[in-house]
């Protein structure tokens, strides 16, 4: 399996359509979309015809995300 390309602050690994990758909760980079991969599977395409980059969700970074977004 390919490694995720580092962006330049080294904090997240970008992933691109296409790339099989291990179990996770994966967020579209632009958007809200996020996809959850049960089993080792592959990414999907956006279908807008722009190339789909994705980045790994930390499942408590989500949660606390959303938890600021009720009490907001």
């Amino acid at each position: 399996m390919r490694q995720g390309i580092e962006n330049y602050d080294g904090v997240q690994e970008l992933y691109l359509a296409g790339e099989i990758v291990t179990p996770g909760v994966y967020r579209q980079v632009g958007s809200v979309r996020e996809i959850r991969i049960e089993k080792e599977d592959v990414l999907p395409a956006s279908l807008d015809g722009h190339v789909a980059c994705y980045m790994r969700v930390s499942l408590w970074g989500s949660i606390a995300g959303a938890a600021r977004q009720l009490h907001a």
